[in-house]
């Protein structure tokens, strides 16, 4: 015969895993899609400079060099944001006070 509270003791362990593992696979597919969609927008940038007939070739290269800058950027804006959102969301009193001084 089981015991009951052995039962008891590995249910809540097992959902919490389970849920964890969702919220690993959510968090992925969030950075995943944020990366993708900045790419995205610097290829489209990149073509059109690229395309351009009334521009001259350092100007070519300054917009892409440009270009390439803002993605960086917007990459690393993406994940700072995404993790503040994820500290805040877990309540973790350090990641608080972190994007706190960030945002200060």
């Amino acid at each position: 015969m089981s015991d009951i509270r052995t039962i008891e003791n590995n249910t809540p362990a097992s959902l919490s895993e389970s849920s964890v593992n969702i919220i690993i696979d959510r968090v992925n597919e969030t950075a995943d899609t944020l990366y993708t969609t900045s790419k995205e927008k610097y290829e489209r940038k990149e073509k059109l400079i690229e395309e351009a007939k009334d521009m001259s070739t350092k100007e070519k290269l300054d917009a892409l060099d440009q270009n390439y800058d803002r993605h960086n950027q917007e990459v690393w804006q993406n994940m700072l944001i995404f993790l503040a959102l994820i500290g805040i969301a877990a309540g973790s009193p350090t990641i608080i006070r972190n994007v706190r001084r960030l945002v200060a």
